[in-house]
């Protein structure tokens, strides 16, 4: 067996990418993933503010 270390660059499948280029990866995908949820957090507070609405008006009309 050689102690040679393997040249990754040989092997056609690798795609090498440095630490700093996949923390950039790592940072944009967060960065997408955060604004997904507040997005999502918006939209349920607009629900949820309708929703109230509609149940004030339901309890003025029974009124």
């Amino acid at each position: 067996m050689s102690a040679q270390p393997i040249d990754w660059s040989k092997v056609p499948h690798t795609k090498l990418v440095s630490d700093l280029e996949d923390d950039d990866e790592v940072a944009e995908v967060k960065a997408g993933e955060k604004q997904r949820r507040e997005e999502e957090a918006k939209a349920e507070r607009r629900r949820q503010k309708e929703a109230w609405k509609v149940e004030e008006v339901r309890r003025v009309e029974e009124a």
